[in-house]
């Protein structure tokens, strides 16, 4: 619990308007907007405070990570439990990070708006969630371009990162399609990086690269370091960490929230009482906790008449395609440093068009040139040229060469929805709460296959266009192949005007449980190949608002 207690809470008020459970980028921005709008919250969150620079974030030499990997010591920064999920089928992952801020504090910053085609299938459309878009850039600090592409809206920008040079090579590439009447754009990408002096004081990006280790300057935008401390100021909000919730209670009917039970450090399991509850845990523990709490009103797990809570479970999935432009082995590295290695972004591909082949689409990441990271203690790119024959000083020189001129480009791709990803509890694993763990269900289908192998033939494409020589890449792509993307699981309590078809509404409402709202991005109705996190927290503004005016109209 938040040490220094305010007033309201000392002189015995026990029973909160809203307790939201997880810290992310979702529960982050919804603990800001309840409490700014003036009703007390309380955030629970699984992990402890971390600070950067300390516990992440530390910048590290190679030579100084290979001597704590000798030394069989860890290296610094953020870990997420592996083991906290049973997996079935096709190698499915699922990050977790118990922190204050969650997966906030390791994310690339990747901030990206979904189109109006891609809110086509939702119950909402892009413009009522383009206002909650603008002001969440605005509010994050989000750097980038306007390239005026119709389903990648632009938004409100600091100055922009250019790409790095092999980067602009594979732009090159694209443009030479297109004149060849390919359907496709390359753009700089856009991230909650600072590049200019910004409302939260938050200082300006310099380029160390190693966004996804943890910030250690906070130039990245996360839960910990604005939006909570902002909701702390306030004087409306308790912050409850290290605090693992172990049970939802109901009220006497058993239709309403009426807060939650968890485990303390100490073992002692504490209450904490509310009119409104927002579960914010992440599309997978969020569903988890609602099927754990099995009541004779929902025998199925709390929302769950209509057996849709896990769902409709999507990711992001892909795979890998290297390149290397021989007439860049000469240019000088030596600015290659950045916000983290994805610089640009293949994209555009199939908006006006669907293929025949798969369904939705794709877009992929591209990075470049020599950046040093800790996590791996090489130069990046090593990995692909580090086969190569030879010792000493020209060995030394060719790898500078040929990582001065590598590119790597990772496709993201939307997976199909279907019955065969889902989630659901294993009933034989249980974690130390006694509570079964989830499970997770992943079997990629031919669509997902021919997705992957069309991308490959069109990364492949890009490169040779732009003058450059394909490393690695795939002949033939097989399930074996694809990689599922651990940190963007959405889609297990979809948003949906029909109760029998979704588990909320159009205000992440629960249908079955009126106090019961979502902040995380299980609401997503459909998935499209776009990062989450930016829509995430749009929606959870634009539900907290709706929120906040039932409590003014007395509807909660």
């Amino acid at each position: 619990m938040n040490p220094g207690a305010s007033f309201w809470w000392q002189m015995g008020k026990q029973v909160f308007d809203v307790c939201i459970v997880g810290s992310g980028p979702g529960g982050g921005i919804a603990t800001y907007a309840l409490a700014k709008a003036g009703l007390k919250v309380a955030l629970v969150e699984a992990g402890r405070r971390l600070q950067p620079g300390v516990d992440y974030g530390l910048h590290t030499w190679p030579y100084e990570a290979l001597e704590l990997r000798r030394a069989g010591q860890p290296l610094p920064g953020l870990r997420s439990e592996r083991n906290h999920f049973t997996p079935v089928g096709d190698r499915p992952h699922h990050g977790w990070l118990k922190a204050l801020g969650g997966r906030s504090l390791c994310w690339a910053g990747h901030s990206l708006r979904f189109g109006p085609l891609d809110f086509k299938p939702w119950p909402i459309s892009y413009e009522e969630v383009a206002p909650y878009y603008s002001r969440a850039e605005r509010f994050m600090g989000v750097s980038g371009f306007k390239d005026g592409l119709w389903n990648l809206p632009d938004g409100e920008y600091q100055k922009g990162v250019p790409m790095r040079c092999p980067e602009s090579a594979l732009k090159r590439g694209v443009e030479e399609l297109k004149a060849q009447g390919r359907k496709m754009e390359f753009i700089a990408l856009r991230k909650a990086i600072l590049t200019e002096q910004h409302e939260s004081k938050r200082p300006v990006c310099h380029y160390c690269g190693q966004c996804m280790q943890g910030c250690d300057v906070d130039a990245k935008y996360t839960s910990a370091n604005t939006p909570i401390p902002l909701a702390m100021k306030t004087g409306n909000l308790m912050l409850f960490t290290e605090a693992f919730m172990t049970r939802i209670l109901m009220d006497k009917e058993g239709r309403r929230v009426a807060g939650i039970e968890y485990t303390a450090p100490d073992g002692k399991v504490e209450r904490v009482e509310a009119k409104a509850l927002v579960l914010a845990c992440s599309a997978v523990e969020t569903a988890r906790h609602l099927l754990l709490n099995k009541t004779n009103e929902f025998p199925n797990g709390l929302a769950n008449n209509n057996g849709q809570v896990g769902r409709h479970l999507t990711s992001h999935f892909g795979l890998t395609v290297y390149g290397y432009f021989p007439d860049l082995k000469n240019r000088d590295a030596s600015n290659d440093d950045g916000t983290d290695y994805y610089h640009s972004l293949l994209t555009g591909l199939y908006w006006d068009k669907p293929n025949s082949n798969f369904e939705g689409t794709y877009q992929v990441q591209c990075g470049a040139g020599m950046r040093l990271t800790p996590s791996s203690s090489v130069v990046y790119g090593l990995g692909i040229f580090g086969k190569m024959p030879g010792f000493g000083a020209g060995l030394k020189r060719e790898l500078r060469e040929k990582n001065a001129g590598s590119v790597a480009m990772n496709m993201q791709g939307s997976l199909l929805v279907s019955g065969q990803k889902f989630m659901d509890l294993d009933p034989n694993r249980k974690d130390r709460f006694g509570l079964n763990l989830s499970r997770l269900h992943l079997h990629y289908e031919p669509s997902d296959v021919a997705m992957a192998q069309d991308c490959v033939a069109t990364c492949e494409e890009v490169i040779r266009a732009g003058g450059g020589e394909v490393v690695s890449s795939f002949s033939r792509v097989t399930a074996d192949d694809l990689v599922i993307d651990g940190n963007h699981w959405v889609g297990s309590t979809r948003m949906g005007g029909d109760a029998k078809t979704s588990v909320v509404n159009s205000l992440c409402q629960s249908h079955e449980i009126l106090n019961l709202f979502i902040g995380d991005a299980s609401v997503f109705t459909t998935y499209p190949e776009k990062n989450p996190t930016l829509t995430n927290i749009a929606l959870s503004w634009r539900m907290s608002e709706r929120l906040a005016e039932k409590f003014r109209r007395g509807e909660i």
